[in-house]
């Protein structure tokens, strides 16, 4: 659900815009049918809070 703001949890900055955030681009994890694990053949930004670098959330960059 897309909100017009969101809060880090970490430092309290209120971030409204992609510019107010570092994204890094990281591979999927998947799980293997037998167990264990490695990476999946997706990549996904991983956005990061300019200010104090928690990590926000991640996602698939938009039409920017």
């Amino acid at each position: 659900m897309a909100t017009e703001t969101i809060d880090c949890p970490e430092c309290g900055a209120t971030i409204e815009s992609l510019d107010e955030m570092d994204a890094e681009e990281v591979p999927e994890i998947e799980t293997r049918s037998r167990g264990g694990i490695g990476y999946g053949e997706a990549t996904r930004n991983l956005y990061l809070c300019k200010s104090c670098r928690k990590p926000l959330g991640i996602g698939r960059r938009g039409n920017e």
